[in-house]
């Protein structure tokens, strides 16, 4: 097996209501895409059923108090905030999510596929230590990381986060991390929520330059943005030499998106994770986990999907041959200079 496609039909249970942009047919149209292009259950490709994540895996992340009131609000059907409802099932279901993470996580490490994607619902990456919020309970590829450095003794995690919405949890509970290189393509935070992910957002203490920025201006496209896998994650991981690579997947990033302002195509995807996959190879033998963050467009995520997993099997995509000088790079560049010389 090549690659491992983490998923459960209890996913599809998590419904967070009527009109919400997170809804159950996100995961059946990746599905349906995936199995369309004969991409399920092949002799490269196994759909693997996940474990929920021990209370003991979310306190590596997690404050117990957060624990506990997310246990309540699910229980009393109370919303964690005004875009993140919680249902009787949410608690469970956001177990299953971080367990997803890790059955992830812990195929690649001993083996057992060389890659994989975990598709969970629901999603993590705004999970905060101490709060939830934007459709986040638990921050799934936070709590993988940290079950897989203390199982696998791993000294040096790349995480990169393509969701158009910065990553301001996974940011946050690695922002002192010196083992984590967190890097964040994403819409300008001045136009999106959360607000967060500025480039002088660098880190503190021992995480100081091991925090990286790349606010995309509205409009932004496949030209820039392999202008910053070019210019920024290639050259970081030369200098970083990842020992696993963690990928935060969002599909929201496209120009049909309804949520957000960036103009990526479809087969952005295909190129950006193959750039993943080729660093992967490079410096740790291919080991690489995706996670299913956003993406709201049915048609735009089941594609986008589509073109991870044939980037997983190997098949390689061309990123734009134009070039482009971005002023955004330059001030990612100027933030890291004291760490990195880029």
């Amino acid at each position: 097996m090549r690659t491992a496609l983490v998923y459960s039909d209890k996913y599809l249970e998590h419904n967070p209501g009527l009109g919400h942009p997170e809804r159950p047919e996100r995961l059946k149209a990746i599905v349906s895409g995936l199995k369309r292009f004969n991409l399920w259950n092949t002799q490269e490709i196994k759909v693997v059923e996940p474990y929920p994540a021990k209370l003991e895996d979310i306190k590596l992340v997690h404050d117990p108090e957060y624990i506990s009131l997310v246990e309540k609000l699910s229980a009393m059907e109370r919303p964690i905030d005004g875009d993140t409802p919680a249902k009787k099932n949410t608690f469970e279901l956001a177990l299953l999510a971080a367990g997803g993470a890790i059955t992830a996580g812990n195929l690649v490490m001993s083996g057992g596929a060389k890659n994989a994607f975990a598709l969970v619902r629901p999603p993590g990456h705004h999970a905060c230590r101490s709060h939830g919020g934007g459709f986040c309970y638990f921050n799934n590829i936070a709590i993988m990381i940290e079950r897989l450095k203390l199982d696998f003794k791993l000294k040096r995690i790349f995480v990169l986060d393509f969701d158009a919405h910065h990553g301001n949890g996974t940011q946050e509970i690695f922002y002192a991390d010196p083992s984590v290189l967190y890097m964040s393509l994403h819409q300008h935070p001045l136009t999106l929520y959360p607000g967060t992910g500025f480039p002088d957002e660098i880190g503190e203490g021992e995480g100081i330059g091991l925090k990286v920025n790349v606010p995309m201006e509205p409009g932004s496209g496949d030209i820039e943005y392999w202008a910053a896998m070019k210019e920024i994650f290639i050259p970081l991981c030369e200098k970083f030499k990842p020992d696993f690579f963690a990928v935060s997947a969002g599909f929201d990033a496209h120009f049909d998106d309804p949520l957000t302002g960036l103009h990526l195509s479809t087969k952005a995807y295909g190129w950006l994770a193959s750039a993943v996959i080729e660093q992967a190879e490079k410096w740790c033998g291919g080991k690489a986990v995706f996670l299913l963050e956003g993406g709201y467009d049915l048609e735009a995520l089941a594609s986008g999907a589509v073109y991870v997993v044939r980037a997983m099997q190997g098949e390689k995509f061309t990123p734009p041959e134009e070039k482009t000088r971005l002023k955004v790079i330059e001030e990612v560049k100027k933030a890291l200079a004291e760490k990195w010389s880029l």
